[in-house]
Parts: C-alpha cells; sequence; structure tokens
C-alpha cells in the first residue's frame, strides 16, 4: 500500500470525511485528497499530523528494509528493551543453546492474541492478508515494559 492508500484506509475505518480529516489535522481537506490519490506525498510533519488525527501510530507509513543479520536484530534488541519479550531455546548435553531450537514470545496477551489471528490468516483465511494485517495494527495500546494496566498512547496536539 502507499502512503495516499494507507491514509485512505484508515480514515475509511475511522468512517470520517476527507474534509473531517482535514479539519482535524489541520490540513487542508484537497491536500489530504492529493495525498491519497497519490499526486502529493505529504511531509514528514504532515504526517505526524495526520495520523495523530487517525489515532494511529506513524510506524505504519514507515517501510524498512530488512535484508541483513544486523537489520533482524536491531529489531529483536529494540523490541526485547521496550516490550515483555522472552527468548528460549533448548540446550544440548554441553549446555549450549541449540539455533535451530529459538522461540520468540511476550508476555503481553493482546500481542500474543493478534499474532494467532495472524498465523490463522496466513495458513489459508479467505481474508487477503494486508487486510489482516492492517487491521491487526489499527491498535495503540501501549505494551512498553513497566506498564501494568491498559493504557492508550494519547497523541500530542
Amino acid at each position: 500500500m502507499t502512503v495516499g492508500e494507507k491514509i485512505k484506509y484508515y480514515r475509511n475505518i475511522r468512517g470520517i470525511s476527507q474534509e473531517m480529516l482535514g479539519n482535524l489535522s489541520g490540513i487542508n481537506p484537497a491536500t489530504i485528497k492529493k495525498y491519497e490519490y497519490g499526486i502529493r506525498n505529504p511531509k514528514p510533519d504532515q504526517l505526524l499530523k495526520i495520523t495523530n488525527a487517525l489515532g494511529i501510530s506513524i510506524n505504519l507509513f514507515m517501510d524498512f528494509d530488512i535484508e541483513t543479520v544486523s537489520d533482524v536484530l536491531s529489531l529483536l534488541f529494540k523490541l526485547d528493551e521496550q516490550v515483555d519479550m522472552r527468548f528460549e531455546a533448548e540446550k544440548d548435553e554441553n549446555g549450549e543453546f541449540i539455533p535451530s531450537t529459538i522461540k520468540l514470545s511476550f508476555q503481553n496477551a493482546a500481542i500474543n492474541q493478534k499474532l494467532c489471528t495472524y498465523l490463522k490468516a496466513k495458513q489459508g483465511a479467505d481474508i487477503p492478508i494486508e487486510d489482516v494485517k492492517n487491521c491487526l495494527v489499527d491498535d495503540n495500546r501501549v505494551v512498553r515494559k513497566g506498564v501494568k494496566r491498559i493504557t492508550v498512547k494519547v497523541f500530542p496536539q
């Protein structure tokens, strides 16, 4: 999905018009329309205003080029720092971890439930996987380490 398609997708999920999104974000509705049709691309500050108005994370619009071991490990280490994540592996007779048995899991029920939904969809649901992904990431509950209760991220205006 392009940036414009994502803006339109989440705007439609919210049931708001381009005019309403323009009012909520402080951006001219004609500009919103140009973004959605791919005529223009929003600058980062404009995109932040739009994501704040839609109540979604700006990360939904970031494309990560994950190509190397370093790319993958950097993301995993960042996740491990910020969310309750667990790494497990079986050990051999020398007490060394067996690489082929490594498992990652989360200590957050909401994340685990969404991952189960994703697995089910990936294994043959009739709904396109991109639609499932977009639906699953539409959730602003805070899952940072140390947060014990349900908290919703509030975006600054």
